[in-house]
């Protein structure tokens, strides 16, 4: 049986199922970019003085696309 060269080459943890840290509380989330699939997000919160607004924002280390989340307080 012949092995696919391109998944030979991948690291162990890029063809795995995500297993969430045990320690974690968050894992019942499981939050990617929807664009590229990655993992590797970093989350800010920000909030606008003038308008009074406050709202997150989730930016993709890989692609680099920026979503942004209003929270409601």
């Amino acid at each position: 049986m012949p092995i696919n060269s391109q998944r030979w080459f991948m690291r162990k943890e890029d063809y795995e199922l995500r297993q969430a840290n045990p320690d974690s509380p968050f894992r019942s989330f499981d939050v990617k970019c929807l664009k590229c699939g990655c993992y590797k997000l970093t989350l800010t919160a920000h909030y606008d003085e003038q308008t009074g607004e406050s709202f997150l924002l989730f930016f993709c280390t890989r692609c680099r696309r920026q979503e942004q989340i209003p929270i409601k307080i």
